[in-house]
């Protein structure tokens, strides 16, 4: 009887030992929220995973803290681009792209405002359920403006001051006169290369005829894919932090 106690007791201290393993691992591969809290990578959401458990607005993975310099990397239908993130640019700016990112809020989204020499915007998931949690009460505050609008780099779409969201364009000139309205940037496509994903290859035949309200509440599925069928989008996306 003894010596089953002792198996049983050395048999628990493993188990916690390897919870414990596991705990750290888990706090090592973390994230920073804003407030200075932790959180698991594991914990944030992933594609495939259900909607109903992509994160509201005010949960802590949507609110995170992006690092002082990272990549993000979108893997399209027509190629792959790099964007370049600068906190110190838009630090509110970078840290709701960040957050974004990092739940792949972006994958599925389609490219669905293509206005020559001017911009490309996006950010619409196209999935009902997810990007109407986000059309009201999901706006982060402007920050001040440090960088201009020029060719190549990227902003977050407005409707007037403290309405950033979700929707995001990149500049396809220098457009300068948007710097004074409260546009912007807090990053930039990474090469000349990125540049000519949108210059060149991110379709551009449907310019700016698709309706965001209806991408909102029809989605993908109802609405693009029947009226904008070889729309570009966004398979996936991934981070590299650059500088912490």
């Amino acid at each position: 009887m003894r010596a089953v106690a002792l198996l049983l007791v050395g048999m628990a201290v493993m188990a916690e030992g390897s919870k414990q393993k596991l705990l750290q691992e888990e706090l090592e591969d973390a994230v920073l929220t804003n407030t200075g809290s932790k959180i698991a990578t594991s914990k944030l959401y992933r594609t495939g995973e259900p909607v109903g458990d992509f994160p509201q607005p005010s949960d802590p993975r949507m609110n995170l803290k992006s690092p002082k310099k990272w990549q993000a990397t979108f893997a399209t239908n027509v190629g792959s681009f790099n964007v370049i993130v600068h906190r110190d640019w838009s630090p509110k700016g970078a840290d709701r792209f960040y957050s974004l990112v990092m739940n792949d809020f972006y994958d599925g989204a389609r490219f669905f405002r293509y206005a020559d020499n001017f911009v490309v915007q996006w950010g619409l998931k196209g999935t009902p359920q997810i990007d109407s949690l986000y059309e009201n009460g999901a706006n982060i505050m402007d920050d001040p403006q440090f960088k201009s609008n020029t060719k190549g780099r990227i902003t977050f779409a407005t409707s007037g001051p403290n309405t950033r969201s979700t929707q995001v364009f990149v500049n396809l000139a220098d457009n300068t006169f948007l710097d004074s309205q409260g546009f912007t940037p807090f990053g930039e496509l990474a090469s000349e290369d990125d540049l000519n994903i949108f210059m060149r290859k991110i379709n551009a035949e449907y310019g700016e005829k698709a309706n965001q309200n209806k991408i909102i509440h029809e989605g993908n599925q109802l609405y693009l894919n029947s009226h904008f069928p070889h729309m570009s989008y966004i398979k996936s996306e991934k981070v590299q932090v650059l500088e912490e």
